[in-house]
C-alpha cells in the first residue's frame, strides 16, 4: 500500500493586532511525515516558510530556481513569489518547517543568504532539532507573553542558520579573513584598494570578495563603509573635533562627501546627529 502523508504536528498562533508591524512572530509550525503525493504550490503567500529536512528527500522550487532537498539540509521559501515544494516519488521526505512573519521578511532572507541559494546544510542538526522541540512546546502551551517568546525563537533561529551558512561551526572565519578585517579597522583613513586587500590576505581579488561575501554578507567596499561610519559617530558624539577633521581621519575624501554618506546611512547630516545626541533640538509642533 502507498504511504500517505502523516501531519505528526499542526501548530497555528495569530498574534496580537499589528504586533507583526513592529516585531517577528511564528506563525504556523508543524511535522509532516510525507507521502509521494505531497506537493504544495502557491503563487504567493504571507510570512516566509522554511523547511528542514529531517530523512529522504524533495524538491522546492523558489525564485526562480529548482533546488533538490536532503536530509540534515534547511531551505528558505521566498512566499512572495509563486512557490512550491514536493517529496520525491520513491523517497518522500519528513519535514520539520515554521512561518515566519514581521515587518520585513524578505530583508531576514536577504540578510542571511544574500544573493546565494537559500539552501544550507547544517552541520549540528541536534541544535536545530532542540530549538524545533522548544519552539513547539511553547506554541502548544500557549499563555501570557508567547509574542514576545516567539520573537525570540526567531532571533534564535537566524543566529542557528547564520553560523551554518558562515561556516563558523565547522572551524570559523579564515584567517586571511581576519587579518585583513583588523588591519581595515586599523587604518579607516586609508584607501583601500582590491588589490591592496588580496596581497595583505595573499589571495587573488576575487577570492577577498568571495569571503566577504560568504561570512560577512557584503563587498569590502561597503564593510569599510559602515566601519568609517560607526568610528565616525563615536568621534562626532565623543569628541568636539569639526567635521572636516572626522571626515578626513575615517578616509572620506571631504566633508561634502562625509555629510553626503552619513545622511544617506544615518538618515541625518552630522551635524544634526551632533545636536541630537548632545540634546540641542527643539521640535516645534504645528498648530
Amino acid at each position: 500500500m502507498e504511504k500517505k502523508s502523516s501531519f505528526l504536528e499542526s501548530l497555528h498562533y495569530v498574534p496580537d493586532t499589528m504586533w507583526t508591524a513592529a516585531a517577528y512572530t511564528i506563525v504556523r509550525a508543524g511535522m509532516v511525515s510525507a507521502g509521494p503525493d505531497y506537493r504544495v504550490v502557491r503563487d504567493r503567500h504571507v510570512g516566509q516558510d522554511i523547511l528542514f529536512c529531517l530523512s529522504g528527500g524533495g524538491t522546492v522550487e523558489t525564485l526562480g530556481q529548482r533546488l533538490e532537498i536532503g536530509p540534515g539540509q534547511l531551505v528558505w521559501i521566498a512566499n512572495e513569489l509563486p512557490h512550491a515544494h514536493y517529496a520525491h516519488a520513491t523517497n518522500p521526505w519528513t519535514l520539520r518547517w515554521f512561518r515566519v512573519d514581521g515587518p520585513n521578511t524578505l530583508a531576514l532572507r536577504e540578510k542571511i543568504f544574500g544573493d546565494s541559494e537559500p539552501i544550507v546544510s547544517v552541520a549540528e542538526p541536534m541544535v536545530l532539532q532542540g530549538w524545533f522541540d522548544r519552539l513547539f512546546l511553547a506554541m502548544r502551551g500557549g499563555g501570557t507573553g508567547l509574542d514576545l517568546r516567539l520573537n525570540q525563537f526567531v532571533g534564535e533561529f537566524l543566529s542557528i542558520v547564520d553560523t551554518a551558512v558562515r561556516g563558523d561551526g565547522q572551524g570559523g572565519s579564515p584567517e586571511q579573513l581576519s587579518a585583513v578585517l583588523l588591519a581595515m579597522r586599523g587604518d579607516l583613513g586609508r584607501s583601500w584598494s582590491g588589490k591592496d586587500l588580496a596581497s595583505l590576505a595573499g589571495l587573488s581579488p576575487s577570492h577577498i570578495r568571495r569571503l566577504f561575501r560568504k561570512h560577512l554578507r557584503t563587498s569590502p567596499h561597503q564593510w569599510l563603509l559602515r566601519e568609517r561610519l560607526t568610528h565616525a559617530q563615536a568621534l562626532i558624539s565623543d569628541s568636539g573635533m569639526a567635521m572636516s577633521e572626522i571626515a578626513e581621519l575615517c578616509g572620506f575624501c571631504d566633508v561634502y562627501h562625509f555629510s553626503r554618506e552619513f545622511k544617506r546611512s544615518i538618515g541625518t547630516p552630522p551635524a544634526t546627529w551632533r545636536k541630537r545626541e548632545h540634546g540641542k533640538v527643539s521640535y516645534v509642533s504645528g498648530g
